[in-house]
């Protein structure tokens, strides 16, 4: 039975703790302060991050905790890693790292400007579940499903055009994310009018970005395959607008070089049941 507990580290209390059992924990998303490579200083670190965790009782003697244990043999030896990275409707950090290795699932979170990490331990079965819960509600864009083609113009090699192509798409990508527009509190909106029949959706996505966008991010997907081979999914973005959330994929036509972002109308069940297909496309 997997277990189930809570605690919180600060970055250094992690790291020393995590040195201390041959365990990285800077890992993406986390943001985790250096320690002195001063070996005397570096030293006082560790007697105080040791007289911290007696003190709340996730060392007794000298000895971890149980669930502190299991969190770090996670954060070292696991099945699947999936990243949340962006910002809220405030303008708020969202940090968020869970790990599995198929039974016990551990997930970290590191709240905007805040050093401490939470860590909480569950069980596997319900990690879609905590996943889909960590982007704020938001209802799903009333456009329906909207597709954009990069295409490469200039006879360059099939290999040469994708990148390309790969790189202008990610540098728009990346414009709709740094001009996050924050208006406060998220509230629901009116629905949006219904895009004309004779609208590309290249112009209806084109009239929907163009206002203030409240929100958006990355989920990111990897682990072990059955062969122990290394994998990533297929990299998720979710971007919220005044008329609601589009999760954003993209693929690449391998004749073209042409490089196809797909902009999906996503609720909360549609962010759950597309976390759980990348995690499937890992197993």
């Amino acid at each position: 039975m997997a277990e189930r507990a809570d605690f919180a580290l600060g970055t250094v209390e992690a790291t020393v703790v995590g040195q201390a059992l041959g365990v990285d924990v800077r890992l993406f998303p986390l943001r985790v302060q250096n320690t002195s490579i001063d070996p005397e200083r570096y030293a006082a670190i560790i007697r105080r991050v040791y007289t911290d965790l007696e003190q709340r009782r996730l060392s007794v003697n000298g000895e971890l905790n149980q669930a502190v244990r299991t969190a770090f043999a996670l954060l070292g030896n696991h099945r699947i890693t999936v990243s949340i990275n962006g910002i809220d409707g405030l303008g708020q950090d969202i940090a968020v790292l869970t790990l599995t290795d198929g039974r016990q699932a551990l997930g970290i979170t590191q709240a905007h400007g805040e050093d401490l990490l939470q860590f909480a331990l569950f069980s596997d079965e319900e990690l879609v579940e905590v996943l889909s819960g960590v982007l704020p509600r938001m209802r799903p864009a009333s456009t329906g499903r909207r597709t954009i083609v990069q295409k490469e113009e200039r006879a360059v090699s099939a290999m040469a055009a994708r990148r390309q192509a790969e790189a202008e798409f990610d540098e728009e990508e990346t414009d709709a994310f740094g001009n996050l527009q924050f208006t406060g509190v998220v509230r629901a909106r009116p629905e949006a009018p219904a895009p004309r029949d004779d609208e590309s959706d290249l112009e209806v996505l084109e009239k929907v970005l163009s206002g203030p966008r409240l929100g958006g991010g990355y989920i990111i997907v990897s682990g072990i395959g059955r062969r122990g081979e290394r994998l990533r999914s297929t990299p998720l973005s979710w971007l919220d607008t005044e008329d609601g959330r589009y999760l954003v994929w993209t693929e690449t036509d391998e004749a073209s070089g042409a490089v196809i972002g797909h902009y999906d109308p996503a609720s909360q069940s549609g962010v759950a049941n597309a976390i759980r297909e990348a995690i499937a496309d890992i197993y």
